[in-house]
């Protein structure tokens, strides 16, 4: 496909000695002209171009404010820009580099500029802006894609009106537009289970395997009779049974939290996920469900355990992973007390509002990582459960 450059210059001479300079050396290349900015601005919104020779000093608008304008156009930002002028002033130079021409020429031009620089320059010029454009083709492909699973992620959610015992109140913030963070809530057989989990990794594969965590989780509660540890054991024995490990690459590894809510009872199992908060409605007071386990898809033969908790009507469970306080740091495990002592400075505003907490929280460590110079590397994936008033 032949590739367009598109010549600046109200001067017909300057636009026709460029011409016959680069068509020597040149082939599957064709030929714009414009006399004036405003000519310019109108070829490169009805032409295909893949580079502009902009000479400074023309009538109506210069090449200083085409140059400008081009630039600031998101979809025109990307053509290169060579100038080409017989101002030879050092800041000149300067201003244009720095408003985003990728070269600079000054006329007249030398017999080597016309001979051998100039022809180069283009040539490579046209080949940066052939590979920019795969890039953004590709770029614009991924986030495609990244949209469409985001979509099904969401899907995937439990949503806030699907239960008669609970009330249901989530908050969900993937690092990469997908994430391998993942909650479910499940009503059955007059109890609520219901899960969170953190797999390794970000971007689509991990949301692929957070997809699996679901199915595995779902398979997993359809005996009434196992307790939160026996599932939990049993999703992780299929891990090694359904999936192929034949390498350290291969581990699909995940952190969860796993709980059952049967009467007024909370039974529970966790394999090393950040310790889940219980808010008592009757004493307004916060406490943290310490337990801890061995990750999920680590080894194949490994235990959990269950344990109960009482709970009465308007008690809450605040369950969240670590992208909530992880920046990288080793540190990092001290954000486990440090999500506790804010909720419970934001207790009123979760006994008020479940979802503007859900919101609060977050916001304040936006404003922590701010602090630190440190941003969201991880994605965050927060869920509130309630037992209905």
């Amino acid at each position: 496909m032949r590739q367009c450059i598109l010549i600046a210059d109200d001067a017909t001479l300057n636009r026709m000695l460029i011409k016959q300079i680069l068509t020597k050396s040149l082939t599957d290349v064709v030929f714009e002209e414009a006399v004036n900015g405003n000519e310019v601005m109108k070829k490169v919104a009805t032409k295909a171009i893949d580079l502009i020779i902009l000479d400074l000093i023309m009538p109506e608008m210069d090449g200083y404010e085409t140059l400008k304008r081009l630039k600031r156009h998101s979809k025109y930002s990307i053509i290169p820009v060579i100038v080409n002028s017989s101002i030879d002033d050092i800041h000149s130079i300067e201003n244009t580099l720095k408003d985003g021409a990728i070269d600079y020429f000054i006329k007249p031009l030398s017999p080597d500029d016309m001979n051998i620089i100039l022809p180069l320059k283009v040539k490579n010029a046209l080949l940066v802006h052939q590979q920019n454009q795969v890039i953004a083709e590709l770029n614009r492909q991924i986030q495609e894609e990244l949209k469409n699973a985001n979509t099904f992620v969401n899907i995937m959610l439990p949503k806030s009106d699907d239960f008669k015992a609970v009330e249901t109140f989530i908050k969900y913030q993937p690092s990469l537009g997908i994430g391998g963070d993942f909650f479910d809530c499940v009503e059955k057989d007059n109890r609520i289970y219901f899960m969170v989990a953190d797999v390794t990794g970000h971007g689509i594969a991990a949301g692929m395997a957070a997809s699996m965590v679901k199915i595995l989780f779902r398979k997993g509660i359809e005996d009434p009779l196992l307790r939160p540890h026996e599932i939990l054991e049993g999703m992780n024995h299929s891990i090694f049974e359904y999936f192929d490990f034949a390498g350290d690459d291969n581990y699909f590894v995940f952190t969860a939290f796993l709980g059952m809510i049967e009467g007024n009872v909370l039974y529970y199992a966790n394999a090393g996920q950040p310790y889940p908060i219980i808010y008592r409605e009757a004493s307004k007071t916060l406490f943290e469900v310490n337990q801890n386990g061995f990750l999920m898809g680590m080894i194949e033969e490994v235990s959990f355990e269950t344990e109960a908790i009482p709970l009465d009507a308007g008690d809450s469970i605040f369950l969240y992973t670590d992208g909530l306080f992880c920046t990288g740091e080793a540190a990092d495990f001290a954000g486990w007390s440090e999500v506790f002592d804010i909720a419970n400075n934001l207790k009123g505003v979760w006994y008020e509002n479940p979802t503007e907490f859900l919101d609060e929280i977050l916001y304040v460590f936006q404003l922590i990582h701010k602090s630190k110079k440190t941003f969201f590397t991880d994605d965050v994936a927060m869920m509130i459960i309630r037992l209905k008033r």
